[in-house]
C-alpha cells in the first residue's frame, strides 16, 4: 500500500516545481532590473554628486577664507578700536586737565572781577558824592536849581548801572531830591527880565520934568507976534531970565544940561539893570530896593503926567509885587544817605 501512495505523491512535487521556477526567475529578473536601475542612477547621479560635493568644498573653502578675512578685519578693528578708546581716554585725561586749569583760570577771574566790581562800585559811589556836593553848592551858594537837578539825575544814572541792593536806599533819596526840586515854584526870570529890558529901551523916550513947561508957553507967545515984537519978547525973556532967584524943591529942577539929561537916564538905566541882576541871583531885597530906586528916580525927575511915564510907573509897581525869592531845601535827603555808607568797606 505504500506504494501507490508515493505513485500518487510524485506527479504533485513535479506540478509544485513549475511555479517555483517561475517565481525564482522573475526574482532574477527583478533584481537585474533593479541592478539596472541602481547603476542607471549610480552612473547619472555620480556627476551632480561629485559636482555637489565640488561645490560644497568651495564653499567651504571660501566660507574660511571669508570667516579668515572677516576675522582679520576684525582684529584690525579691534586694534583700532584699541588705539582710538586709548587716544579717548588720553584726550579725556588732557580735557579734565584742561577742564580744572579753566575752572582754576574761572576763579581767579571771579576774583579779579569782583575785586573790579568793588573798586568800580567804591569809584562810581564817590563820584555820587561828589555830584551831591556839588549840587548842594549850585543850590544854596549860585541858587541854580536847574544845574542841581541835572547833577543829581547824573548820580542816579551812574548808580543805576550797579546792580546792588545796599544802593537802592541812595537811589530812592536822590530821585525824592529830584522831584522835590523839581515840584519847587521857580519865579518866572524870564518875564521879569522881559519887563525891565522893555523899561530901560523906553527910558530915552521918557519926558523929564523940569521947566521946560514955561519955556515952550513963552516960545508960543513969541511966535504969535510979529519979529519986532518976537526981537523984544527974546530980549526981556534973556533979561529976566539971566538972574533969576527962586526957592528950590526937591520936586523940581531947573532945566537941565545935556550931559545932566543923559546922566538921570544912565542913573534910571543902572537902577533898572541892578534890579534884573538881582532877579537872576535870587536876590529878593537888592532887587526891591533897586525897583523902589527907579520909581523914586521915575517920580521926582520926569513928567508924571505924561502917558508914557505913568505906564512905566505901573510896570515897576507890578514888577516890585513879584517876589524872586528862591525856595530852596534845608537840606538833601541824599546827602544824609551818603553819610550812612561806609566808603571805606566799598572799595576793598
Amino acid at each position: 500500500m505504500s506504494e501507490p501512495l508515493q505513485a500518487e505523491h510524485t506527479p504533485e512535487k513535479t506540478t509544485e516545481k513549475k511555479p517555483g521556477n517561475l517565481v525564482a526567475w522573475l526574482s532574477m529578473v527583478l533584481n537585474l532590473l533593479l541592478v539596472g536601475v541602481v547603476s542607471a542612477a549610480l552612473y547619472w547621479l555620480w556627476p551632480q554628486w561629485s559636482g555637489l560635493q565640488q561645490r560644497q568644498q568651495q564653499l567651504s573653502e571660501q566660507q574660511q577664507q571669508s570667516l579668515s578675512t572677516v576675522q582679520q578685519q576684525q582684529q584690525v578693528i579691534s586694534q583700532k578700536l584699541e588705539q582710538q578708546l586709548a587716544s579717548l581716554q588720553t584726550q579725556l585725561s588732557q580735557a579734565s586737565v584742561q577742564l580744572q586749569q579753566q575752572q582754576e583760570q574761572l576763579r581767579a577771574l571771579q576774583q579779579d572781577q569782583q575785586k573790579q566790581l568793588s573798586s568800580s562800585t567804591a569809584w562810581l559811589l564817590w563820584q555820587s558824592q561828589q555830584l551831591v556836593q556839588l549840587a548842594g553848592q549850585k543850590i544854596w551858594l549860585e541858587q541854580d536849581i536847574p544845574a542841581a537837578v541835572r547833577l543829581l539825575t547824573g548820580a542816579e544814572q551812574q548808580l543805576s548801572t550797579v546792580q546792588d541792593p545796599a544802593f537802592m536806599p541812595l537811589r530812592q533819596a536822590l530821585v525824592a531830591d529830584i522831584q522835590a526840586l523839581q515840584q519847587q515854584p521857580l519865579p518866572q526870570l524870564g518875564s521879569i527880565q522881559l519887563e525891565l529890558t522893555q523899561l530901560r529901551q523906553q527910558i530915552l523916550s521918557l519926558p523929564l520934568r523940569q521947566s521946560e513947561y514955561a519955556l515952550q508957553q513963552a516960545t508960543e507967545q513969541v511966535q504969535a507976534q510979529d519979529w519986532q515984537g518976537r526981537f523984544w519978547q527974546q530980549w526981556d525973556l534973556f533979561w529976566a531970565t539971566l538972574v533969576q532967584v527962586r526957592p528950590t524943591a526937591p520936586e523940581d529942577v531947573a532945566v537941565l544940561s545935556a550931559e545932566q539929561q543923559l546922566s538921570l537916564r544912565n542913573t534910571l538905566t543902572q537902577q533898572l539893570l541892578l534890579a534884573e541882576l538881582a532877579a537872576l541871583k535870587y536876590q529878593n531885597e537888592p532887587y526891591q530896593s533897586a525897583l523902589q530906586q527907579a520909581m523914586d528916580t521915575l517920580q521926582r525927575y520926569f513928567r508924571a503926567a505924561d502917558p508914557l511915564v505913568q505906564q512905566s510907573a505901573e510896570r515897576l509897581t507890578h514888577l516890585s509885587g513879584l517876589s524872586v525869592v528862591l525856595p530852596v531845601p534845608a537840606r538833601l535827603h541824599s546827602a544824609e544817605v551818603l553819610n550812612e555808607l561806609d566808603l571805606t568797606e566799598k572799595r576793598l
